[in-house]
């Protein structure tokens, strides 16, 4: 993907927010932190170096935690 095509991607999510209640966004937010912690997750088992993939593992991990947050408040 080139940077136009990575802008158009993050404008068409934003996109999905707009006019929303906080609830359904907070909602989203966190299905799409959690579909982010499975990329990571992903990465992580194709990457060769431990240190990396530990450090992959983490943001995966944080990324849960965000959208734990997140559901907390819906």
């Amino acid at each position: 993907m080139d940077k136009q095509e990575i802008d158009a991607a993050v404008a068409s999510l934003a996109g999905l927010f707009q006019g929303r209640p906080a609830a359904d966004q907070r909602a989203l937010l966190a299905a799409l932190e959690r579909a982010g912690a499975a990329v990571y997750r992903a990465l992580a088992e194709q990457e060769p170096d431990e240190a990396a993939k530990a450090e992959l593992l983490a943001a995966a991990e944080r990324e849960e935690q965000n959208a734990r947050v997140l559901e907390a408040r819906a």
